[in-house]
């Protein structure tokens, strides 16, 4: 039983959720339909890499032995500051080039423009902007309109207050790269404190090389803010643990302090999830050296000052210091536990299970993109661990504190690989840069060899080869591709037209239309969604055009009414429309004919759409909050859209009419017209 305990209980968890496809048993392989040619790949060019060290090991003798000794050697010869800023400028330039390659340098998600309309909102010493407008015109993924008019983003202020000083000095996209970076020094400069200068100078290099880092680095995304924070705390750590309770111990307190405060303000549940283990350490650690407890006030001290930051922005935003944005756009049902899920799907243990194990099987793809699992070296290094410290307790607590919490929440979460793990990815690395050296002390010989020669060799496999399903090039090559209508410089457009006092109506689908129409309607972001894509659009548009109209009432009333006159006919089969790309699929009565209303509906997504949230950065406010500047944007609802003559009664109209592919030069601004 005893050795059931600490790192070998944690290599058997990781064995079970890491490597048997309990998602996809509990989802009849739902939820990852790649898996099983992963595991084919991993079987077979994971075997080929295998047997290529064995081949190597055996017949290269000592002249491999000299060849490692020598990489070795050149490796450990840089100072350790040198190292560190060689490897900090690494990580910088490969997340910097990302950025651009696979993002423009741009956008990749709607939850980035959402963080970047409050980022815009900050530097012009807002909160919130005042919307008097009907929201529909205005609504976005992941943006706040209540009924009082404040219109904001439903992120706390961490995310969008960095990405406010990237567009202070004109480079949003710098940001997060430089974050990667100082990140990949500080996983280093940890893992050598605790574990020795050959560990720590492995860990930091599959932290700067881990595709999964450096794709999510590219972005803007607010999770690398928050894995800077968790790691600056503990750098501070081992600072705080070794300072014997003086000035040391202060200052190491101080840096624990603001990474868990700016984690907290950037990424509550992560911060909250970092910090139990974090607490846990440092009681055990207090209660045998009692001279690190004064120091504990400073790190509350520093710590309440991005919390009190983050709290003031909620008062000012959502009216109180305890709600969040999240909870205002999705109600009560937003928060942890086992419950109903804003998206109308209980929340239960077994589904819990089945999100852990979907993730702890996206990062055996996207840690590392290796012809092997990525976190094969993980569990070989908890299961070969000949004994367990308190630092090996600290990171598995903290890895496994995220994974436990995301269990408990409903949402499945993915950016680049599985986001809400990016946290626990330091913990992982440096597990996984101890295992060669755990397992080669098993071997001798050529035996040895070959074991250090597997992950060099995964390594270059996967940065170098094209791959079928895992390898660096085959996932930046699908981030090029991706999203193409969001990395589109809709600014450089709009600058090249000239305008100066205008309204630009943005056709962004009859699906995002619907949907926005229903939440102004009264429902949820996630009951809008979950309705459009699973009823007769026709019918809907009616429904809503019934909405619009209808004089206040219950609200509850008439949501059950929606839902009620949303089911289709006895006999009526719903069918896609052909031709329609995903994020614009709407179903209609198979052999129905549309009403002329609805046909217009149809055909004005023929003519080409844009997201609307990809224009929410380019969103200016008045001095008092309300829209303005010299381009104003709004949702494209054809006849509907003379709802806001009354608001902007002198701006002259234009519609986006996005461009049809590379060599269309025709104009992307066009006088208004009705439809």
């Amino acid at each position: 039983m005893r050795n059931l305990t600490g790192p070998r209980l944690a290599a058997m968890v990781g064995l079970v959720l890491g490597f048997a496809p309990i998602a996809n048993w509990l989802t009849a392989g739902r939820e990852l339909p790649w898996w099983s040619a992963a595991v084919m790949e991993w079987l077979v060019l994971g075997g080929a890499i295998v047997l290529l060290a064995v081949a190597v090991a055996r017949l290269g003798g000592a002249t491999v032995e000299r060849a490692a000794a020598w990489c070795r050697r050149t490796a450990l010869a840089p100072r350790p500051a040198v190292f560190g800023a060689f490897l900090a400028l690494v990580a910088f330039t490969l997340a910097l080039w990302f950025a651009f390659y696979c993002y423009g340098g741009r956008f990749f998600s709607s939850d980035e423009m959402a963080q970047r309309l409050q980022a815009n909102l900050l530097l012009q010493g807002r909160f919130f902007a005042r919307l008097d407008a009907p929201p529909e015109f205005f609504s976005a993924p992941g943006v706040v309109i209540t009924p009082a008019g404040r219109l904001y983003s439903q992120f706390p202020i961490g995310g969008p207050a960095a990405i406010a000083l990237g567009v202070a000095i004109g480079a949003p996209w710098v940001i997060n790269p430089l974050l990667t970076g100082l990140t990949a020094l500080g996983v280093y400069r940890f893992a050598a404190a605790v574990y020795g200068e050959p560990i720590g100078r492995a860990s930091g290099v599959l932290f700067a090389l881990s595709p999964f880092v450096l794709f999510v680095g590219a972005s803007q995304m607010n999770h690398v803010l928050t894995l800077a924070g968790v790691v600056l705390a503990l750098v501070g750590l081992v600072r705080w643990d070794r300072g014997g309770g003086g000035a040391a111990s202060a200052w190491g307190a101080a840096l624990v302090g603001a990474g868990i405060g700016v984690a907290a303000a950037t990424r509550p549940y992560d911060a909250v999830a970092v910090s139990v283990a974090i607490a846990a350490f440092q009681l055990a650690r207090v209660a045998r050296d009692r001279r690190l407890a004064p120091s504990l006030a400073v790190q509350l001290l520093v710590g309440a000052l991005p919390v009190a930051i983050l709290l003031w922005a909620n008062a000012r935003t959502t009216g109180s210091p305890w709600l969040f944005g999240y909870d205002v756009l999705n109600g009560a049902a937003h928060q942890p536990g086992f419950h109903v899920a804003p998206t109308g799907v209980p929340h239960t243990p077994l589904r819990g299970l089945q999100l852990a194990s979907g993730y702890l099987l996206r990062l055996d793809r996207y840690l590392f993109e290796w012809p092997l699992p990525g976190l094969l070296p993980v569990v070989v290094a908890l299961a070969l661990l000949p004994s367990f410290n308190r630092w090996d307790g600290l990171l598995l607590g903290s890895a496994g504190a995220l994974l436990v919490a995301y269990a408990c929440y409903w949402f499945d979460g993915f950016f680049a690989g599985p986001r809400f793990l990016y946290d626990a990815v330091p913990a992982a690395v440096i597990f996984a840069a101890r295992a060669p050296g755990l397992l080669a002390g098993r071997f001798s010989g050529w035996g040895r060899r070959a074991v250090l020669l597997v992950m060099p060799l995964a390594i270059l496999w996967a940065w170098a080869a094209p791959g079928r399903v895992s390898g660096v090039r085959i996932r930046a090559h699908y981030y090029l591709e991706g999203n193409p209508h969001y990395k589109a410089d809709y600014g450089a457009e709009i600058a090249g037209a000239g305008l100066t006092h205008a309204i630009v109506f943005v056709d962004d689908g009859w699906h995002a239309r619907l949907d926005a129409r229903l939440r102004a309607g009264g429902l949820s972001v996630f009951g809008a969604d979950k309705l459009v894509i699973s009823a007769d659009a026709c019918r809907l548009q009616h429904i809503a055009d019934s909405i619009a109209t209808a004089p206040p009432g219950d609200t509850l009333a008439r949501l059950r009414a929606l839902f009620a006159a949303a089911r289709p006919a006895a006999g009526a089969e719903l069918a896609p429309v052909a031709g329609l790309a995903p994020v614009q699929q709407v179903l209609l009565v198979r052999g129905q004919p549309l009403a002329p209303d609805c046909l217009r509906e149809l055909m004005a997504d023929t003519i080409g759409m844009a997201p609307f949230e990809a224009f929410l950065p380019l969103e200016r406010f008045e001095p008092d909050g309300r829209l303005g500047g010299p381009v104003v944007f709004a949702r494209d609802f054809g006849g509907r859209n003379e709802l806001l003559r009354a608001r902007f009664p002198d701006r002259a109209w234009f519609r986006y009419r996005p461009r049809r592919n590379p060599d269309d030069t025709t104009a992307v601004v066009v006088p208004y017209y009705g439809r």
